[in-house]
């Protein structure tokens, strides 16, 4: 790579300096000025991927909307490496913001906009951390969807560049900004159903097998330069079909699997309910049990079993082929259970407050209800997923603005959710327990199998460093 050192370590400093909601915020000379990576994605209609306005477009697609509507703010540019994708992304941001973003194939030239405030990475897991680390290093706030890329040791290399950069960081766990989320997890903290002991989670989808996966040649709306960007500091492979753009998530050295994918949600849910830091030990079982002879290189069942220091447990069952909704009714969610009540936290982002046995409901805050203390963040949206999205993505403005690292999901906090779901995957690798320092977040001893799994292999020149 020609450009590894382009980055000025410090350079890009914030140029809004107003404060808070202050009078005038929403003028667009004093906007926050947003750059979206991986803007949206394209849909198999059985001959190639080509753009499909009314399809499903990706979560790139979703927070990109999100940041055109929050307040205060702007998408100033748009970067994606399907030239199709991009042109698209940047219409939907004039017809959503009313402005013009500026356009990018490589997120290094977007680096080095000094007009641009922050950064909305939403590309595949493996070149998170790469982008991110990009991004805080040419002094842009970065919002980051989860996970942290598809290492823990990676992970740690973010949280390094975050600290060493005084960056603004949030994580795209949206459902740390939902009130009734909120209002759920104060009803535990505040002991008044006794104490949390275990904090049960699911997810149990419906995906397709994916099947004749095989080399072809790189489509026109991709092209060699963008199969490099898209590929970022992976080893290079040569392309292959029904991978690029939405079922790398299921492959090795591209994706996680479907537990950092969906299971960081409520996993994530599930620690900050129980109070809970570090683990003490994390164990997964599970397999390719579903759809014989499909091409997915990730396990499709996955049973984590992670144990906290104060006798606290959670437990996540995952599985993506199938439509079964066994818990409540619901095909995901987190039940944590205390000594004299349950609080569901449900897919929508709504949370209720049942008696000890989960059958009388006693209490329910429903997903869309805004905070009623909050100065700002009001959302008009009908569906609450959107939302939840809307005021994650304001407050992540509003500490950009402030350069306010206090977001709604901070560095140190997405750290000990996200090595969760990645020790899960490595249980699952090593076929064995992993022992964790509950004051270090790291293994126990120097010979543990984690360590085999803590760190990944790049493209040359495309080191991941802090």
């Amino acid at each position: 790579m020609n450009r590894r050192d382009f980055i000025k370590t410090g350079a890009g400093a914030f140029a809004i300096a107003a404060a808070g909601r202050a009078f005038g915020a929403d003028a667009p000379s004093n906007r926050i000025r947003l750059a979206v990576v991986g803007c949206c994605r394209s849909k198999d209609h059985g001959n190639g991927f080509v753009l499909d306005p009314k399809g499903a477009r990706g979560r790139g697609y979703q927070v990109m909307c999100r940041a055109c509507q929050a307040q205060g703010a702007e998408v100033a540019a748009v970067c994606d490496v399907d030239k199709d994708a991009l042109e698209y992304a940047a219409a939907e941001v004039k017809r959503l913001g009313g402005n013009t973003p500026k356009k990018y194939r490589d997120f290094r030239d977007l680096m080095q906009d000094p007009t641009i405030d922050g950064v909305i990475v939403a590309t595949p897991d493996h070149s998170h951390v790469y982008i991110g680390c990009a991004a805080m290093k040419a002094g842009k706030s970065l919002y980051l969807e989860k996970p942290i890329g598809v290492t823990a040791g990676e992970a740690e290399v973010l949280r390094d560049v975050q600290k060493a950069t005084g960056a603004v960081f949030q994580l795209g766990t949206q459902r740390r900004s939902s009130y009734a989320t909120k209002q759920g997890v104060e009803l535990i903290a505040s002991g008044a159903i006794g104490k949390p002991h275990w904090a049960k989670c699911w997810c149990l989808s419906d995906r397709p097998a994916i099947r004749g996966v095989k080399p072809v040649a790189i489509p026109e709306w991709l092209g060699k330069e963008g199969w490099d960007l898209w590929q970022c500091c992976a080893p290079r492979r040569e392309y292959r079909s029904n991978i690029v753009h939405y079922n790398w998530r299921f492959f090795r050295g591209y994706g996680t699997g479907d537990l950092p994918n969906n299971g960081l949600h409520f996993v994530d849910i599930a620690r900050w309910a129980l109070g809970a830091e570090w683990p003490e030990r994390v164990y997964a079982g599970g397999g390719h049990l579903f759809c014989e002879g499909e091409d997915w290189d990730w396990d499709d069942t996955h049973m984590l079993t992670v144990q906290f220091p104060e006798k606290k447990y959670m437990t996540w069952e995952g599985c993506s082929h199938t439509g079964a909704q066994p818990f409540m009714g619901l095909w995901t969610g987190c039940l944590v259970y205390c000594d004299d009540g349950v609080v569901l936290f449900g897919p929508r982002g709504e949370a209720v407050h049942y008696d000890r046995k989960g059958k009388k409901e006693l209490k329910r805050w429903e997903a869309g209800t805004a905070d009623p203390s909050a100065q700002s963040g009001d959302n008009r949206l009908s569906n609450p997923a959107e939302a939840i999205d809307g005021w994650h993505m304001q407050r992540f403005v509003e500490c950009t603005r402030n350069k306010d690292l206090n977001t709604a999901q901070p560095i140190d906090s997405s750290l000990k959710s996200n090595l969760l779901t990645e020790l899960g995957n490595v249980s699952m690798a090593c076929g064995e327990a992993i022992h964790i320092d509950p004051n270090t977040g790291r293994p126990t001893t120097k010979d543990s199998p984690a360590w085999k799994y803590w760190t990944r292999t790049y493209e040359p020149g495309w080191e991941v460093k802090a």
